[in-house]
């Protein structure tokens, strides 16, 4: 768990084992006050943990799925080796998500999570 936590909590591109580049989707910190979220393409958000209500998970054959409710807003991500970061998500622990267009998956070190889609959607009223 520790090794995850170190892994995942580097920002950006970093180098993974061997010296090759890396891709890394999210980063963890306890006790982050918000979850910046990065969309491959798109809008970037900032959600504070404060009105984050609560979250599933699920897996499929190929894919993993999260989704975040919060008071005002739903996230959605889709990808692989996503049920690492729902124990964090539980502890407001993740600082930043990002996503990468799928055909970069091989770039992300394989004991970590990569996130290939998010949806962020406002509830209606």
């Amino acid at each position: 768990m520790e090794n995850l936590k170190r892994s995942l909590s580097k920002k950006g591109n970093v180098q993974a084992a061997e010296g090759s580049a890396g891709i890394i989707c999210a980063s963890i910190r306890e006790g982050a006050p918000t979850l910046v979220i990065i969309p491959w393409k798109g809008r970037r958000w900032v959600m504070p943990w404060i009105h984050f209500l609560y979250a599933w998970h699920e897996s499929e054959t190929e894919l993993d799925r999260i989704k975040l409710y919060y008071s005002s807003h739903e996230v959605s991500l889709e990808g692989v080796r996503l049920e690492q970061l729902v124990e964090h998500f539980s502890k407001f622990g993740v600082e930043w998500i990002k996503s990468y267009d799928k055909r970069y998956s091989q770039l992300c070190p394989q004991e970590l999570p990569f996130i290939e889609k998010i949806q962020v959607e406002e509830k209606a009223e």
